[in-house]
């Protein structure tokens, strides 16, 4: 398998983390992850045979991942090379010292230009593998930003117009950006798991996978350098937005 660096040093890696690929082992995963990948680097390899097993249990069942992607969501992914690094890294993330940015296109027309969703998310009680707002979750603040509007293939009226948005995580709720669009009205096109499934369906013609891609990621590397990463948009979703014209704002 062949993973594109987006950035390493002697502590941490950047990836671009392809579509369809999923980042952590399961039961129920099937074929190659993230996890094996990165341990069949070179450097992994040689790390753990210069350790005992029992030393940082966590990086070891981790792999040195540090954070979680969906299987379709493309982008940036941070790898931790050394368990002194991801203790560090998760540190940043647990206090929100990681700026991670997405694309996003979704079904609407998003309003207003630039806003804030703060919403508490709790996993679906109907269906586990589905996460909902709910009074008893967990704090989820997405901000937003509209970057372009387009005409979606078909469809004429104002509110089945696609908006592609620049979207701020400020925390990392697992679907968090796919579930807050969907509850304020705008979905993630050709999203399977929280759009209807008859536009899931219609989507699907045009684009394999739903539109969300993890843009960017910025941080403190380990050794105190300031960094920020930017992983270039899927071939695919590129070639969609291309195909697509511009709602021209009055």
């Amino acid at each position: 398998m062949e993973m594109a660096v987006l950035y390493e040093d002697k502590e941490t890696l950047v990836i671009n983390k392809p579509v369809d690929l999923v980042v952590n082992r399961a039961e129920s995963i099937r074929g190659e992850t993230v996890q094996d990948w990165v341990e069949g680097q070179g450097w992994y390899k040689g790390l753990k045979d210069s350790r005992t097993q029992d030393i940082e249990a966590l990086y070891w069942e981790r792999s040195g991942v540090c954070h979680r992607l969906d299987k379709e969501t493309s982008g940036c992914l941070m790898i931790a090379k050394t368990p002194e690094a991801l203790r560090y890294y998760l540190g940043l993330f647990k206090n929100r010292k990681i700026i991670k940015t997405y694309l996003a296109l979704v079904h609407g027309r998003v309003e207003p230009e630039i806003g804030e969703v703060v919403l508490p998310l709790k996993r679906s009680l109907n269906d586990r593998e589905k996460w909902q707002v709910h009074y008893e979750g967990k704090k989820a603040v997405t901000g937003w930003k509209v970057e372009t509007r387009f005409n979606y293939p078909g469809h004429e009226h104002w509110k089945d117009a696609l908006t592609l948005v620049r979207l701020n995580l400020k925390t990392g709720r697992t679907h968090q950006i796919r579930v807050h669009l969907s509850f304020l009205g705008w979905p993630v096109f050709s999203d399977y798991k929280y759009l209807n499934r008859k536009f899931s369906r219609e989507d699907r013609k045009y684009l394999s996978h739903h539109f969300l891609h993890a843009e960017q990621i910025g941080f403190t590397t380990y050794e105190g350098k300031k960094i920020l990463v930017e992983a270039p948009l899927p071939e695919d979703c590129r070639k969609f937005l291309n195909s697509l014209s511009e709602i021209m704002q009055p």
